[in-house]
């Protein structure tokens, strides 16, 4: 049982630190080798938010794309659940996407393995489509 509440722990850190501006300890919480799936596991462009990360060092350009991006209005976790070394959290968010303005408001869908008091695996889904459409002027 201790394993689970850990694991909810790393969770809930990774959120509060986001909330407070840390991005040092947001960096800090992914396993060196982590991987990292934003909405789609794909290749991407080094500015893109969208795609596959891997390694610690890419978590920061993870993280930097995310800064990059939005200027966050609203961030909201309606539940944390987790089993084992396995966390899914979901909510609800509104960002003003800096290249056009435009807000973006979508529910959330995160799952973490946490290895190690680290983030090792981070798959994150929102609704791209909207993002898409808020993208472009």
């Amino acid at each position: 049982m201790k394993n689970t509440e850990n694991s909810s722990t790393v969770v809930y850190d990774y959120f509060n630190a986001f909330q407070n501006g840390n991005m040092d300890k947001v960096v800090n919480l992914f396993h060196e080798n982590c991987l990292i799936v934003s909405v789609r596991d794909q290749e991407r462009k080094k500015d893109q938010l969208h795609g596959t990360y891997r390694t610690k060092e890419e978590a920061k350009q993870f993280i930097a794309n995310i800064v990059n991006s939005f200027t966050t209005k609203e961030f909201s976790v309606e539940r944390v659940i987790s089993e084992g070394n396995v966390v899914f959290a979901n909510g609800k968010f509104s960002h003003e996407v800096k290249a056009t303005g435009k807000l973006f408001i979508s529910d959330w869908a995160q799952i973490s393995i946490i290895e190690d008091g680290k983030i090792k695996e981070y798959r994150f889904y929102e609704d791209s489509a909207a993002f898409v459409k808020t993208s472009q002027n």
